[in-house]
């Protein structure tokens, strides 16, 4: 049986994504700051719990030693944990609140893909749950906007030397989603009759990137369509000696 491993999944997306996975026959192992939640969550979906700070690569190591002990294997991660910044674009940039994003939402990616790896089979694969912020610019949130970034191209980067050991990547950027995650935003956007995704829905995508074969790809999801491939354009690179352009072609998906 298929193992999944999900981060910050003891509420909100996360939970709802270890549903869906245990609906589709996946044992899930749920990881996550809030050790009460994920027992709560674990308990639900019929899977086992394991309390992570994802900014630890300590607990990263354990999280994976988890699931391979107690399940036998790893087979899925998703990455799902995350916080906002509360760092504001104006002048005077909190540092402790600085790194602690970027702890949780970028080390929290590299330190998960990087522990997980030695125990993914050819087969297996990644899930990096990223952002809408990461493809366009988030204004009111620019740090927030940074992580999401940063993972979105760490995803596309690591990709081309997954590809040989038969692992996929994948990064899903969903846009704003009903969760206490979002505060006083989710309240203004109510207000405001504003549309947004449900955990379900973010779900449910994080289901089709991974019965899909492609791998390097940002998956973009906003309220009212299915998930879709965000397409990059290639990029210059400078000028060959006869003054014709060099392009550099974005890794495509491997199929």
């Amino acid at each position: 049986m298929s193992v999944a491993l999900v981060t910050g999944g003891g509420g909100g997306i996360g939970a709802a994504i270890c549903a869906r996975l245990a609906a589709l026959g996946h044992t899930v192992v749920v990881a996550d700051l809030d050790a009460e939640g994920a027992e709560r969550v674990a308990k639900e979906v019929g899977g086992t719990a394991v309390r992570a700070d994802v900014a630890d690569p300590a607990d990263n190591a354990a999280m994976v030693a988890h699931a391979v002990a107690a399940h036998g294997s790893l087979d899925i991660l998703v990455l799902g944990a995350g916080i906002q910044s509360d760092v504001p674009p104006d002048p005077g940039i909190d540092p402790a609140r600085y790194r602690r994003a970027l702890g949780v939402n970028l080390d929290g990616v590299v330190f998960g893909v990087d522990a997980a790896l030695p125990a993914l089979p050819a087969g297996g694969q990644v899930v990096v749950l990223a952002s809408l912020a990461a493809l366009g610019p988030e204004q009111a949130n620019p740090v927030y906007a940074l992580t999401k970034a940063a993972a979105v191209a760490y995803v596309r980067a690591m990709s081309t030397s997954l590809t040989p050991r038969g692992v996929r990547i994948n990064a899903l950027c969903p846009g704003f989603t009903d969760t206490p995650f979002l505060g006083i935003t989710g309240r203004l956007l109510r207000k405001q009759k504003i549309p947004m995704l449900s955990p379900d829905e973010v779900a449910a995508a994080v289901q089709t990137v991974v019965t899909g074969s492609g791998t390097g790809e940002a998956w973009a999801l906003v309220p009212g369509r299915p998930a879709q491939r965000y397409e990059f354009p290639d990029v210059p690179a400078g000028l060959r000696a006869d003054g014709t352009e060099i392009i550099l072609k974005p890794f495509m998906s491997a199929k």
